[in-house]
């Protein structure tokens, strides 16, 4: 029996399709295989790689979560630093205007004080001038009178001494007035 190429050809079409037909149709044993293979890889990778993988992502998550709490905290507690270093920072701005006002009503009271003491001084020192002056101007007084005294006395003794008419007597005092 000779076959020919035309029977050799479709020969090999019928086995290829069936081939392809049984490459379409699953082997039960094959489906039941992959399946157990892919919940056991499963059953491992849950075991050693995921469960791991989720335990670090949940500590991952607790340690965001923490900070996030920590930062929270932490900006509350900087807005409280924050509105008490301001009350400090006006207390110490009304202190300081305290003390400023205080310092000028003492230093605007000292000058008073100052100038009051001046005054007195001055009035005292004016007053000692004065009786300085007029003990000065006592003595002044005297010291002419006894001179006019014994100018007195001196013109009478040589008035006495030449006893000469009234003419000359009134040269005698003038030559005697214009030598001392």
């Amino acid at each position: 029996m000779a076959k020919t190429h035309f029977t050799e050809e479709l020969e090999a079409e019928i086995a290829h399709v069936t081939e392809k037909d049984s490459f379409f149709a699953p082997d039960v044993t094959m489906v039941l295989l992959t399946w157990v293979s892919f919940f056991l890889l499963l059953a491992v990778l849950y075991k050693y790689a995921w469960k791991p993988i989720l335990t670090a992502l949940d500590q991952r998550e607790e340690t965001l979560r923490q900070s996030l709490d920590d930062a929270d905290r932490l900006k509350a507690a900087m807005e409280n630093i924050e509105a008490a270093q301001k009350e400090l920072i006006a207390k110490a701005d009304d202190h300081a205007k305290t003390i400023i006002e205080k310092s000028r009503h003492a230093a605007s009271e000292a000058a008073k004080h100052i100038q009051l003491k001046a005054r007195e001084e001055s009035q005292i020192l004016l007053e000692n001038a004065k009786r300085e002056i007029h003990d000065e101007l006592q003595k002044a007084k005297e010291i002419i009178k006894e001179e006019g005294i014994d100018v007195a006395v001196k013109l009478a003794e040589k008035l006495i001494d030449k006893n000469l008419d009234t003419a000359g007597n009134r040269r005698l005092i003038d030559e005697f007035m214009k030598e001392n």
